[in-house]
């Protein structure tokens, strides 16, 4: 039933993201990770303008001196219901383009 759940939770995820910020189906887990190009920028700007949380990649990540490989992204959780997922990809969207 959680594997049938989530397939389609990424489904909708996919139906609106395919070809855009390095969308692709994880093997497993229920985050999705968009190259945004800068994961805190589009974070705040996601918050501030269409009411979505979402974690900047570098929050998560550690790297050598100044680089972090987690600072182009942001970590979505496909957690809510499909109507919920749906309208947060469609904001998502409306934000980031």
């Amino acid at each position: 039933p959680n594997r049938a759940l989530y397939r389609r939770k990424f489904d909708i995820a996919e139906a609106r993201l395919a070809g855009r910020f390095g969308f692709y189906r994880p093997p497993g887990g229920f985050f999705l990770w968009l190259d945004v190009g800068d994961g805190e920028q589009a974070a705040k700007r996601l918050w501030r303008d269409a009411a979505l949380r979402t974690l900047p990649g570098a929050y998560t990540a550690r790297g050598r001196g100044s680089e972090n490989p987690g600072q182009r992204y942001i970590r979505v959780a496909l957690v809510h219901d499909d109507a919920t997922i749906a309208a947060g990809m469609d904001r998502l969207l409306q934000v980031l383009g």
